[in-house]
């Protein structure tokens, strides 16, 4: 099974993610940036997440600073930009995830979420990471 990490403050959402993916992964839950920062690094110490779904507008620590973090740290480590984690942005705004690719992120998905959409997107995103991985 795959390993994914979903990131939105949201209960109900986070929720819903899970559920609609859990024949396709196992996932950890954070609920805003800094614990997504937190749960990644653990990750590289043992399994690192094939996703990470990440909700841009979040307390504490927004998506896209949790994503510019986490491709900073890709960086230092030597993993090319478009070569590290799959991060696609989950948001109910269509604006801001401009500036999320403008920041490294792999796609995107508008909530609410459509699960054949979310599935579909899923399998793309790992499709593409396996083959990178050949």
């Amino acid at each position: 099974m795959w390993k994914i990490l979903i990131v939105d403050d949201n209960q109900e959402n986070r929720e819903l993610i899970a559920e609609i993916l859990r024949d396709l992964a196992v996932c950890d839950i954070a609920t805003n940036g800094k614990e997504a920062i937190e749960a990644y690094n653990r990750s590289l110490q043992d399994k690192m997440y094939d996703l990470i779904l990440l909700d841009i507008e979040m307390p504490d620590m927004g998506g896209l600073e949790a994503l510019r973090k986490i491709r900073e740290n890709e960086k230092a480590a030597g993993i090319d930009l478009g070569d590290g984690i799959p991060i696609v942005m989950v948001t109910a705004h269509r604006k801001p995830f401009l500036d999320a690719f403008y920041q490294g992120c792999t796609d995107y998905i508008v909530k609410p979420i459509d699960a054949g959409k979310l599935i579909a997107k899923v399998e793309e995103k790992l499709k593409e990471k396996l083959k990178g991985l050949q």
